[in-house]
């Protein structure tokens, strides 16, 4: 699954980002999902670090993936493999 985190620029540096990737880390295994997958803008090196920190591996990067702010930006690819389910059933 794919997952987004965004906190507000007044809020941010208290942990609340880092508090809430745990908690999705938590429900997505509780849930059985196999891979948690982060796109984070390239040069964002907070949001990398924070994802490293928990366990998180760089699974590629599209270049010029969207422009925004005058400029073209890279999407870099971070996930986490959970303990998924083995055999999943098909629907």
């Amino acid at each position: 699954i794919e997952h987004s985190i965004y906190v507000n620029r007044k809020y941010r540096r208290r942990g609340i980002g880092a508090s809430l990737l745990k908690e999705l880390i938590t429900i997505a295994t509780e849930k059985g999902y196999m891979t948690l997958i982060g796109g984070i803008e390239a040069t964002n090196e907070k949001s990398i670090i924070m994802h490293k920190n928990f366990g998180f591996t760089h699974s590629g990067t599209i270049e010029k993936a969207g422009f925004k702010f005058n400029q073209w930006l890279d999407l870099a690819f971070y996930q986490l493999l959970l303990n998924g389910p083995e055999n999943p059933i098909e629907g």
